[in-house]
């Protein structure tokens, strides 16, 4: 990140803002998208649901009447056999029934078309009669498979009564043909498909006719749903799935719901139409929004490239200093590059003066040069005479070294003659003492001549140092 150019980080930037505008959008809107089609999906489907219900119940509702119409008949006629035949073998009934038949509370059975039946069998003690003997008015049986048609059939039956007396129960067989294609006519054009359930998960009309009678939780095996009013999306292991229960009205007996099931793939195609449409809308606005903004980047950025230029020049040491930028704009730009002039303005002019001063410090320091060689040279004439005075100095010491040697001697021999030559011990004394006297002051002498040596050894230290800085200064100009 730190080696991209600042044009590369904006265009970056804008990048990844226009990236996040768009993903934050997409996420929101097929949020709000995906909300929206789950109703309508659920509201198409409580409808699809509601009208097939009503099919069904119409249906059943015209065969209730038909039986009710065939019960009323068979009260106003008789129980006995030639109006038992008149009343059940009208072709209305023939049409609309599988099998339509009478049993009396006597136990005697009678049906159209008759049927071989055992000699003992009492319809008193079939479940249907028990059932409508006891109901207010009649009743519909689950669906089952008939043993001599191997079809799917359900049994509706209803109380005979005359003059407010139960004398038996009419019923008749019906085959589910018609429910059975008003189901599988649900397809979904393949993705999806229909069945009739009772409300406690039994089965009754299926596409799969393994299904038949199974109870529900074969058919889901996991996430097995609730049979409840509404819609409800369930993962069956296979692939996910919407599934919608409305309940069949109009018969008490009849506890049925009407399951549609619809595929959530298809069922959210426009979803994700959606999405591949926001996403190649995203690629082609990031790389056209990269496209514009590059190229006004490149314009915008030309003010900044031409002082990146001078100031490169003036870093590498050949830069001219008299040149400025050209003010074309009074936008930020502008204002860097009047301050970039005025501040080459101020160095340029620092230069002169430090040029200026350089060159006044190299006549200072020529003539220091001048004065300081005019020194040294004195200087060695001063260390010659000096070594000379040091020599004689030295020569002197050393005769002096000799003349109190002799005078030593001399006092011995005057010591051996001073009771004869008193009055030469007194001059020999005086000469000792003259002697010692000037001994000490050749010893200052020395003392100072050191001295003199040492400044004289500064003197030249201090002129190498002046010929230095007149190097420098010289450099510096």
């Amino acid at each position: 990140m730190k080696s991209l150019g600042f044009s590369k980080k904006i265009l970056l930037a804008a990048a990844l803002i226009v990236v996040v505008a768009f993903s934050v959008f997409i996420v929101v809107n097929d949020y709000r998208q995906r909300q929206s089609l789950k109703s309508s999906v659920k509201s198409e489907l409580q409808q699809l649901g509601t009208l097939t219900t009503q099919n069904i119940q119409t249906w059943l509702e015209s065969r209730m009447q038909l039986l009710q119409s065939m019960s009323q008949q068979i009260a106003a006629d008789g129980k006995e056999l030639p109006q038992l035949q008149r009343a059940i073998g009208l072709p209305a009934y023939s049409e609309s029934f599988q099998l339509s038949y009478f049993g009396s509370t006597e136990g005697v059975m009678f049906s159209v078309p008759s049927a071989n039946r055992p000699a003992d069998y009492d319809p008193r003690a079939r479940g249907w009669y028990k059932a409508a003997q006891n109901a207010p008015g009649t009743i519909v049986t689950e669906p089952y498979i008939a043993a001599s048609s191997g079809k799917l059939v359900m049994t509706m039956a209803t109380p005979v009564k005359f003059q407010n007396q139960f004398v038996g129960v009419a019923g008749a067989d019906i085959a589910l043909d018609n429910v059975t294609k008003i189901i599988n006519s649900l397809n979904f054009d393949g993705h999806g498909y229909a069945f009739l359930v009772s409300a406690d998960g039994k089965i009754l009309v299926h596409p799969d006719s393994k299904l038949v009678l199974k109870n529900i939780s074969e058919a889901y095996p996991t996430n097995t749903p609730k049979i409840t009013t509404g819609v409800t999306e369930i993962d069956s292991g296979k692939k996910p799935e919407i599934i919608s229960f409305t309940p069949v009205q109009g018969v008490s007996t009849a506890n049925w719901y009407v399951a549609l099931v619809l595929e959530q793939i298809p069922a959210y195609a426009m979803l994700a139409e959606f999405r591949a449409s926001a996403i190649t809308a995203m690629v082609v606005v990031v790389v056209v929004i990269i496209l514009l903004l590059g190229l006004l980047i490149r314009v915008l950025m030309q003010p900044l490239h031409q002082m990146g230029r001078a100031m490169r020049d003036i870093a590498d040491g050949e830069g001219d200093l008299t040149k400025r930028l050209a003010i074309t704009s009074q936008d930020e730009f502008g204002e860097l590059a009047e301050s970039f002039n005025r501040f080459v303005e101020r160095i340029h002019t620092s230069i002169r003066e430090v040029a200026s001063t350089a060159a006044q410090l190299g006549e200072v320091a020529t003539r220091v040069v001048k004065v300081s060689n005019a020194s040294m040279s004195n200087s060695d004439q001063q260390s010659n005479r000096t070594e000379s005075v040091a020599a004689a100095i030295n020569e002197l010491g050393a005769a002096a070294q000799e003349i109190a040697q002799n005078a030593a001697r001399t006092s011995q021999q005057s010591s051996d003659a001073s009771g004869l030559a008193s009055p030469g011990q007194n001059v020999v004394q005086q000469t000792i003492k003259a002697m010692n006297e000037l001994s000490g002051k050749i010893s200052e002498s020395c003392v100072n001549i050191e001295s003199l040596n040492g400044k004289t050894a500064n003197i030249g230290q201090i002129l190498e140092v002046i010929t230095s800085i007149s190097q420098q200064t010289n450099l510096l100009a």
